[in-house]
Order: C-alpha cells, then structure tokens, then sequence
C-alpha cells in the first residue's frame, strides 16, 4: 500500500520551517528530534524532493522546500480551522486567548484587532491584563499568558521576543506648564522641574535610569507614583512633568495635556510582541499575533 501524506508530518515541516531549527520544532511539538527527523525524512520520501539543507547549527529551506511550505501551509490551517469549527459545534465551550499588555498599547491595539478577530472566530474569548513591561516578561515565561504586548526588558529562554517598533520616550505636561512652550527641549532643560517617578520597577523607568545615568543627567524626581496613569494624572494637575511614550497621551486623549519630544539623549523603547518558547500555539494564538503585529507595523510610532 502506498504511503499517504499525514497532516503530522506536514505540521513538523511548517514548525521547522518557521523556527528554523529541529531543536525548537521538536519542542514546540513536544517531540524528540529523533522523531522530528523521522517525519521529515518521511514527507521528503513521500514527495520526492529534498525539504532542508541542515548545517551543524542551522537548517535552511530549499528551493523546492520553499515552493512545497505556503501550500504546506495552507493544507495545515485549513485542517486546524475545521477541526475548531466541529469542535466548536460539538460543544459550548470557549476558547480562550490570555494577553498581557502594556497599557498605552492595549487601548491603541486591542479594540481595532479584535473586531476582525471576533468576525473570524466568534467562540475564542480574550482575557486581558494590564501590566508593566517586566511582568510580561515573568508571566509569559511562566506560561500564565499566551503573548505579550509591550517590551523585551530581559533576556529570557522561556520568551521569544519579535521587535515591530520604536517609540521615543518624552514628557507630558499641563498646557499651561511653562516647558509646553519651549522649543528644542534636551533632559539638561528639565532638570530644576518636578518630575513624576515610578516607585515600581518598570520597562520604561530602567530605560530612562539608563539613559540618563550614561549622561550624568540628574532630574527631580519629586513625586512619587506606581502607575504611567497616576503619572499623566500629575501632570495634568499642573504640578509637575511626567516621562511618557507618544502613545500614552494618544490613548488618553486628555486635551489639556501636551506632549513634548526631548533630545539629548533620545530615548526609546523598542516594543513588540512576546510568546512562550516552550509552549505549542493554537491556530488562534497564531491568528491573534498574525494580526497584532500587522496592526503594530502599519502605525507610525
């Protein structure tokens, strides 16, 4: 009897043609690279063509390999896509996506993202949870969440991180402040105004601290809070200057507040989306980032 292709095999051969690697495929499928190599070789075998070229450390497609992956693709999505759909019939149950977000990116992202998401796959329920750039790193690692959205503050085994955007980092102030109507700001011109400073560890205030320490620049961190929000909220009382990302005052929209870009240092933070390492993604995972990092490309940071 003639062998017949099997959906496994042509799951293994995406997996590994997107990571690039037997190691990472193998895990992600919680498999031994042994088997791995072993439905390769098969699917190979079965096609008559050579998928790879494998070095001692990398693995690359070849030109028939690139030819047979978007249809390799496709045959495996429509699967995964029919089989959610019976399952979804046969039974009430939800699925469910866990976020984490930075939140002046969750109120730009989200909203626009899950309308068309909804459209596609009305039974897969969102959880959503706002945290700061150093708790996404720990929560994603520890597999409590699905993906982040924010920053890459850490290295860490357990993460994967895809850069999609730099944002500069300014200070907000009350329109009537007097820095609202300076020109050319640098940090060196801050430096006799009260400032709002978190008191929590966060993605933003370590790159701050780092840049400014490099300069030997000394603000007046007078004010004390735990949150960007409570931060925006001293400014807008007028009794101080906060340091925040353009897309904070974006999602607020509080229109007695100003933004200002600062040089002299410029800083930025460097934002994207993070995934587990060791963990399979569903289809709607994969679905859910495919168009999170579509969105986060196409806006001007």
């Amino acid at each position: 009897m003639a062998s017949m292709m099997r959906i496994s095999d042509l799951q293994a051969f995406v997996m590994v043609a997107d990571l690039g690697s037997f190691h990472a495929a193998a895990d992600q499928l919680n498999i031994t690279q042994p088997a791995l190599s072993r439905r390769i070789r098969k699917l190979e075998e079965l096609i008559g063509v050579v998928l790879f070229t494998r070095t001692t450390r990398q693995v690359h497609l070849t030109a028939a390999g690139r030819t047979f992956l978007e249809r390799a693709r496709k045959i495996v999505i429509d699967t995964e896509e029919s089989l959610a759909s019976l399952r979804g019939a046969a039974t009430s149950r939800r699925e469910l996506i866990r976020i984490g977000c930075l939140p002046s990116l969750g109120m730009r992202l989200i909203p626009s993202v899950l309308e068309e998401f909804r459209e596609c796959y009305p039974f897969v329920a969102l959880r959503v949870m706002d945290m700061n750039a150093i708790e996404l790193v720990e929560e994603v690692a520890r597999g409590t969440l699905d993906l982040g959205i924010g920053m890459y503050t850490a290295t860490n085994p357990n993460v994967q991180f895809k850069a999609l955007g730099r944002e500069a980092l300014g200070v907000v102030c009350h329109c009537q402040h007097p820095v609202a109507s300076l020109d050319n700001l640098c940090w060196r011109d801050l430096r006799d105004y009260p400032m709002a400073s978190n008191i929590q560890q966060s993605g933003n205030w370590l790159r701050i601290q780092r840049a400014l320490e490099d300069e030997a620049i000394q603000l007046n961190w007078f004010h004390q809070i735990r949150s960007m929000l409570g931060a925006i909220m001293t400014a807008r009382q007028g009794d101080g200057l906060a340091v925040v990302p353009r897309s904070a005052i974006d999602a607020f929209r509080i229109p007695e507040l100003v933004f200002r870009d600062v040089a002299e240092p410029t800083i930025h933070r460097e934002i994207g989306v993070l995934t587990p390492t060791t963990s399979m993604q569903t289809l709607y995972v994969r679905e859910f980032v495919t168009r999170i990092e579509a969105r986060m490309t196409a806006l001007t940071w």
